[in-house]
């Protein structure tokens, strides 16, 4: 049963031992599934862990978790044809989710469905400025500035994030898969009179490699959404769209408990329409390397919400 008003006040004052700092922030947290998995986003949440870590402690609480895990049975090869089914697969159910509720695709809270839509906005967007900034903190704990060229907001949807980071570059590129996701993106652009944002359609993996270069690109809580050999090979091409000196903070999940992936068998049968998937940390690894640029920073992030694994942003920049 979803949750109430009342519990949701609850979980702040016993959790986070303070008032809901505004209406927006309680009905942000209306309607989560139960009181459970309103308690899995609270206790995930950096200022609980932060209430709860012991003063001096070198290490945050709940360190080290699926450790125990011994092996990762994750396929991250496909054939051509392969990887060709796996766009189409994914293309139909995004597209189809932009037609029907494109604001409650990117952010599942009943509060973003259409028909409440309007009232909760703000608030929708106000997520979208707040993970910038949060994305952007990568880039100057490296000692670099945040305000660049040209920057990329990969799966942009509704351009939540876009919005937002047409403000710190002089061109914004918003790219996504469903036409009717980017017709509510341009929309929103055009209503805020951003003149530096454009938004692009991609129907293919080559399309990516038409995008130019980028001094700053950013992806969050949109690769997860695709098979693991469909991630790996999107981040590579990301990757090398980066200008010299440029950075990518991409956040990927890294591990997911009972999780396993088989090329041949996914082409084959049914998958739920917003599945979610991981790709192993070697493999990340290597693209990096093959793609002959820096790890500047790597955080376990709480991205992956009630699913039970493991999630990581990853910045690196091209030399």
């Amino acid at each position: 049963m979803p949750v109430t008003r009342d519990a949701v006040s609850y979980a702040y004052r016993y959790l986070l031992n303070r008032e809901p700092e505004s209406e927006t922030a309680i009905e942000t947290h209306i309607g989560a599934q139960d009181w459970q998995a309103l308690r899995r986003v609270f206790t995930a949440s950096g200022e609980y862990q932060a209430s709860i870590q012991p003063q001096g402690a070198q290490e945050a609480v709940g360190i080290g978790r699926h450790l125990d895990a011994s092996s990762v049975q994750i396929d991250v090869t496909a054939s051509p044809r392969q990887l060709a089914a796996m766009i189409d697969r994914i293309s139909a159910s995004w597209r189809s989710f932009g037609e029907t509720a494109p604001h409650y695709s990117v952010l599942t809270n009943p509060i973003f469905l259409p028909e409440n839509l309007a009232a909760h906005l703000d608030s929708f967007f106000g997520h979208g400025r707040h993970d910038v900034e949060a994305m952007l903190r990568y880039v100057s704990r490296a000692g670099l500035p945040v305000k660049f060229g040209r920057a990329l907001d990969f799966g942009c949807g509704v351009g939540r994030m876009t919005i937002a980071l047409a403000h710190y570059a002089d061109e914004t590129v918003g790219v996504d898969i469903s036409a009717g996701h980017l017709r509510e993106a341009m929309a929103e652009a055009r209503q805020r009179g951003l003149e530096n944002a454009e938004f692009k359609q991609i129907n293919k993996l080559d399309d990516i490699g038409e995008l130019g270069s980028f001094d700053l690109i950013i992806s969050r809580i949109v690769l997860q959404h695709n098979p693991p050999p469909v991630m790996a090979e999107i981040y590579r091409r990301l990757l090398s769209l980066l200008a010299p000196s440029g950075v990518a903070v991409v956040q990927m999940p890294t591990f997911i408990k009972g999780y396993r992936f088989d090329s041949a068998s996914y082409v084959e049968s049914e998958i739920e329409p917003m599945e979610m998937n991981a790709l192993p940390q070697r493999e990340i690894y290597r693209i990096i390397a093959d793609a002959e640029c820096i790890l500047l920073e790597v955080r376990e992030d709480d991205h992956l919400g009630v699913v039970d694994g493991l999630s990581h942003t990853f910045a690196v920049q091209k030399p």
